[in-house]
C-alpha cells in the first residue's frame, strides 16, 4: 500500500457539509427562471466545472440574468450563511490524525481564500494547514494553475502527495498537476459520476474515516 507524506484538500464538499446550503441558494435562483427545484440528490446529479456549464443544465438564462449578476447573487447568500454549515462527520478526527503522523497538510479551493480563512478559524482547524491556496475572486473557476503554483512554492514531493476531493474537477485537477487523488463520495457530485468518470483508477470512499486505511 502507497504511503504518502502529504495532503492537499479540498474545501467545499469534502471537509465543509454545505451541498444544503448550495441546493437552497440555487432553488432560489431558479425561481426567476423556470419551475425546476432541485433536491440534493437532482443536484449531485448535474452540478460541476465550469459553474456557466451546470447553469445551463438546469435551465439558467443568462439572458434574463447575466453570470456575473448570479455570481453576486449566490456569494452574497452564501456568506451570508455558510457559518450554518457544519464540517463533514470525523473532519476533526481525520485531521488530527495525520497530523499525529506527521503528513503535510495543505489546501487547494476554487473558492475566495479570503472568505474560506475565516472559516477555518471558525471551525479551529486553520493550523492543520501549512498553506491555504484558493483563488482571488468568486468565479469558482479551475484550480490547476492554483495547484501548480502550490506544489512548486512549498517544494511539495508529487510522488508522495495525495489529493482529497469530492468532485471530478478534483480528479482532473490532481492528474494536471501530477500527484495521486482520492475522492470522497459524500460532497457535490454522486458517487456514479464520479465512478464513471474515473473508470474505477482511484478509490472512491464513502466517509472520511474510511481514509485511515489507505493514507
Amino acid at each position: 500500500m502507497k504511503k504518502y507524506d502529504t495532503i492537499i484538500w479540498d474545501w467545499n464538499g469534502t471537509l465543509l457539509n454545505d451541498v444544503w446550503l448550495c441546493v437552497e441558494i440555487v432553488n432560489t435562483i431558479l425561481v426567476n427562471h423556470n419551475d425546476l427545484q432541485l433536491d440534493a440528490t437532482t443536484y449531485r446529479d448535474v452540478f460541476g466545472f465550469p459553474i456557466t456549464e451546470y447553469y445551463r443544465k438546469i435551465g439558467i438564462d443568462f439572458q434574463k440574468e447575466s453570470f456575473e449578476v448570479l455570481t453576486h447573487k449566490f456569494i452574497g447568500s452564501y456568506e451570508s450563511h455558510v457559518v450554518k454549515c457544519e464540517l463533514h462527520n470525523d473532519v476533526t478526527n481525520v485531521l488530527n490524525g495525520f497530523a499525529d503522523k506527521g503528513l503535510h497538510q495543505f489546501m487547494l479551493t476554487a473558492a475566495h481564500k479570503e472568505g474560506v480563512l475565516p472559516l477555518l478559524d471558525h471551525f479551529s482547524i486553520r493550523d492543520f494547514f501549512k498553506h491555504v491556496e484558493g483563488l482571488d475572486n468568486h468565479r469558482a473557476e479551475s484550480k490547476v494553475e492554483r495547484g501548480i503554483k502550490l506544489v512548486e512554492n512549498n517544494e511539495v514531493r508529487k510522488e508522495g502527495t495525495v489529493l482529497i476531493g469530492d468532485t471530478i474537477h478534483d480528479y482532473d485537477v490532481a492528474r494536471e498537476i501530477g500527484v495521486d487523488c482520492i475522492l470522497i463520495a459524500n460532497g457535490h457530485q454522486s458517487k456514479k459520476r464520479l465512478i464513471k468518470k474515473t473508470k474505477n483508477e482511484i478509490m472512491i470512499l464513502d466517509e472520511l474515516d474510511q481514509l485511515f486505511e489507505f493514507v
